[in-house]
């Protein structure tokens, strides 16, 4: 836990259920752990007890932590964001994570700001051709390629929480634990249904399966082709290219990336160049398959 700002002008239990609140969502507070007592919580934010009977209150109020009497107060195994009455429906916290990721398409990626890209792709659109890339390399590993596509769509669900840190950002950012922002993410919804987001999140961040190795290597990838195309319109992404080459853990993303830097990434503007001719070409082998098969009839 961090010790509050004097200088933030809210209110002391504000600052003292945001500290504790922080503390449990980066895991620096486990799950079931025991948070220290009312009396030490006071000495080491320099409040009364009183202060920190609100800020528990709080915590308590939203999920994050239990009371047991004559025991202490709990972190809770899966923090349950409170949902109103009128939201009755099972699924409501399912819809309310749907509308959440939605927030990704809205969401720039940061890095490429660095470069003067002035609009860069957004976080969703990374994260779908992530998961084409991952699912090309499923299929040449031999892996699970649904498992694989899972796992690239949600490797960066947590960013509507913290935002795209970008890499220069993060020797100086602190930022909670993905797997803690995903209980969070889904803590309202049926526990079957969250469970398999979490494990999802969980799996990609421990990097110990094929699928989760080939997903990494997706990222890098999907990010080694946005440099390529950014250099192809005249900015210098050389950088990016290297670390995104450097950073390839499995074989078969080795070999993509290799077939990857031989392709030209403009290739489609020539095809859509000659979509007329193309259109005008393809109507003609109709045309003339059709009359071959009167003339045969």
């Amino acid at each position: 836990m961090q010790p509050v700002d004097r200088d933030d002008p809210r209110k002391p239990n504000v600052k003292i259920a945001a500290s504790i609140r922080a503390a449990i969502l980066s895991g620096e507070l486990e799950p079931g752990s025991r948070l220290p007592s009312v009396s030490e919580l006071a000495g080491f934010f320099g409040v009364a007890a009183g202060t920190i009977h609100t800020a528990i209150r709080t915590l308590r109020d939203e999920g994050f932590v239990r009371s047991r009497t004559g025991s202490g107060n709990y972190v809770r195994d899966q923090p349950s964001i409170p949902v109103p009455a009128e939201k009755e429906h099972p699924l409501a916290g399912a819809a309310t994570f749907l509308f959440e990721m939605g927030h990704l398409k809205h969401l720039s990626r940061a890095g490429w700001l660095l470069l003067g890209i002035p609009q860069p792709e957004s976080v969703a659109e990374h994260s779908f051709r992530v998961a084409v890339v991952g699912i090309t390399l499923a299929a040449m590993e031999g892996a699970d390629v649904g498992r694989t596509a899972a796992l690239c769509l949600m490797h960066d669900a947590h960013e509507t929480r913290i935002g795209d840190v970008p890499s220069v950002g993060r020797a100086y950012v602190n930022t909670a634990e993905p797997e803690a922002i995903t209980a969070h993410q889904t803590s309202a919804m049926p526990h079957e249904v969250a469970k398999i987001f979490q494990d999802l999140t969980a799996e990609y961040e421990a990097t110990e399966t094929t699928e989760s190795r080939l997903a990494h290597d997706a990222d890098k990838i999907e990010t080694l082709m946005q440099a390529i195309e950014y250099q192809a319109q005249g900015h210098d992404a050389e950088a990016w290219r290297g670390t995104s080459l450097t950073a390839l853990r499995t074989e078969a993303g080795r070999e993509l990336a290799r077939a990857i830097g031989s392709t030209d990434p403009q290739w489609w503007s020539a095809f859509a160049r000659s979509y007329h001719e193309l259109r005008a070409s393809s109507r003609g082998r109709v045309t003339s398959a059709g009359a071959e098969d009167e003339a045969s009839s």
